[in-house]
């Protein structure tokens, strides 16, 4: 069956002298591997269309035996030039990708992270955001992914917790508690900053990111709860210049 579609790539190598292996996320099955047979050398078929970050058009087809994928064409639609000619937004790009290419499954429906990453690629692409940028975005991913706390109720007892007082964000439970409910319960204390700019994550894109001016305070909080709430739920960690599973 044939199929054309969307997609960024994420990866690319060589298996042979002329192919080449494709590593990418599509907008309706997540991340995909296929193989572009001559693909190094045919410009006609795929010019411009392997740099990591494009965003092309593939029309892909499987092998007699459905054993793997095989590019048949492609039609590079952006190439994100802006990225490529800054070290500095290629590091947050690629940071975001490699993410992408850890935390989402092969699967039917990926189409919101599709977005997610093109629109914050759009964003790397156009502004100069800040290094905190791929932390934002991971986040975003988790969210999207299912996996999205209510900031704005104690999850025990319903109160509002938009007030002055620091709250417990249970990782484990993925909860936020008032500190009249948690107690001495497992958690970690956040301040009111750091509820709020999770929250406005949840609820706000990319290109509302770049606007975005944290104390170090709670770009700290925010880091540090995020990394053990996505290590908690996805099962990864950042690990040397790679995300390892968990």
């Amino acid at each position: 069956m044939e199929v054309t579609e969307k997609v960024v790539i994420l990866k690319t190598g060589k298996f042979k002298e002329n192919d080449l292996w494709v590593k990418y996320l599509s907008a309706t099955r997540g991340v995909q591997t296929a193989f572009a047979f001559g693909g190094s050398r045919s410009r006609r078929r795929f010019g411009g269309c392997f740099e990591p970050f494009s965003q092309v058009l593939f029309k892909t087809g499987a092998n007699k035996t459905g054993t793997y994928q095989a590019l048949q064409e492609g039609s590079l639609i952006k190439a994100y030039s802006g990225i490529r000619a800054d070290i500095r937004k290629m590091g947050l790009a690629a940071n975001c990708l490699k993410f992408v290419e850890a935390a989402v499954a092969e699967r039917e429906d990926s189409r919101r992270v599709f977005a997610l990453l093109t629109e914050t690629l759009d964003v790397i692409d156009e502004f100069d955001p800040d290094d905190f940028f791929p932390l934002f975005f991971r986040a975003k991913v988790a969210f999207e992914q299912g996996y999205t706390p209510d900031f704005t109720i104690c999850s025990r007892c319903g109160k509002p917790l938009f007030s002055s007082r620091p709250v417990v964000f249970d990782v484990k439970k993925g909860g936020i508690e008032c500190f009249d409910c948690a107690g001495n319960a497992a958690g970690d204390v956040i301040s009111v900053g750091t509820l709020r700019t999770l929250a406005w994550i949840q609820d706000t894109g990319p290109a509302n990111w770049t606007a975005l001016e944290l104390p170090a305070v709670i770009r700290q909080e925010c880091f540090a709860v995020m990394d053990r709430f996505m290590a908690y739920h996805l099962g990864l960690v950042w690990e040397g210049s790679n995300y390892r599973k968990i």
